[in-house]
């Protein structure tokens, strides 16, 4: 019962602060609704007072919108107007990415693309970017493999997962024609629009990635390009065809790699690979030792590749954060039980 009593007592006082909150972005707003008159000043600033009764209703524009929705259209406002954040990706993966960095960052994002994931992590590890985006897991697929491998290698980890859009369009110049005699796409878009490109007259002509598509696309009135419409607008080209995308729900996650390190949110999760040692019931072991500090495996996948060895390595997403005492307590314990244990990544889940 104390358990729930101190539950209770914290969800009451979020509450009084949340309420506080509110009534003061609401106060704030009336106050600069009336500037004094011409040639006034501003009174100076009380350090020294308290919020009104706390029992008073919460502002009419608050109980439309939460204040977490007001409190991150703020954040959101100041981040338009902060510091370019540069984004390295590799190319194949370029609409996804891009799409991800302009829904996060908005027009903060600056890309920087790059032919391989080991780069894209190179560049923020020498200091040429703030963050590399990658592929991390997609509805249809899964875990994608050669993210997981390539952070297996390298002195980095994921700090954050960054939802990108799904939708994938047709994208052409201003004055381009209305029927285009060459569709330019990416490698890594091709099969997600290939029904639409199957019912089109125009010659499909594979690019590397969807950079390129627009590139040439910008080039030639006669021409259009496949990709996100944030890709198509970074080039100047205007939409011209919508809902290109074989699977429109399809969702992309995309794994975030450098930046802070990941707060403590309480939906969080590790990602870690291991390489048990070859001896029987050795996984069942280490499983174990999850199960006895009562932690909850949300994915497992055997993935073959090397650390140390041509083994096949075996993939874990475990909830709770890397600073937990049970998983840290069960980290200490399963380093005995295998070859190869790296933590990969911590990041909040949706």
């Amino acid at each position: 019962m104390s358990h729930e009593r101190d539950s209770e007592d914290l969800r009451a006082a979020l509450t009084r602060i949340d309420r506080q909150i509110a009534r003061l972005v609401d106060d704030r707003a009336a106050l600069l609704a009336k500037p004094p008159p011409s040639g006034a000043s501003l009174p100076p600033r009380d350090t020294t007072g308290t919020v009104a009764d706390e029992d008073r209703p919460l502002p009419r524009f608050v109980r439309a919108a939460s204040v977490d929705a007001i409190l991150e259209a703020v954040r959101r406002a100041c981040a338009e107007v902060g510091a370019p954040i540069r984004v390295s990706y590799p190319a194949t993966w370029a609409t996804d990415a891009w799409s991800g960095a302009v829904h996060k960052w908005g027009a903060r994002a600056v890309g920087v693309e790059v032919d391989s994931f080991d780069e894209a992590i190179e560049r923020v590890q020498r200091g040429l970017a703030d963050v590399a985006l990658l592929p991390y897991l997609l509805a249809d697929e899964g875990y994608h493999r050669l993210t997981v491998r390539t952070l297996a290698r390298a002195e980095a980890r994921i700090s954050e997962c960054v939802v990108a859009p799904a939708e994938r369009t047709a994208m052409a110049r201003e004055d381009a024609v209305s029927a285009p005699h060459t569709i330019f796409v990416g490698a890594g878009d091709r099969a997600l629009v290939d029904r639409w490109l199957s019912s089109a007259s125009a010659r499909i002509v594979e690019v590397h990635g969807p950079m390129d598509a627009c590139e040439l696309a910008s080039r030639d009135a006669g021409t259009w390009a496949v990709c996100s419409l944030a890709v198509g607008e970074r080039h100047g080209l205007t939409l011209r065809e919508s809902g290109l995308a074989n699977d429109p729900g399809r969702r992309v996650l995309l794994a975030m790699v450098g930046g802070r390190p990941p707060a403590r949110t309480g939906r969080d999760a590790v990602a870690v690979v291991l390489s048990p040692h070859e001896s029987p019931g050795a996984l069942a072991d280490v499983l174990r030792e999850l199960a006895e500090q009562r932690l909850n495996v949300a994915a497992i996948e055997s993935m073959p590749f090397g650390l140390e060895s041509q083994d096949s390595h075996v993939f874990l997403v475990i909830e709770g954060h890397a600073t937990d005492r049970a998983i840290v307590h069960a980290f200490e314990r399963m380093r005995k039980l295998v070859r190869v244990l790296k933590v990969v990544g911590g990041y909040a889940t949706a």
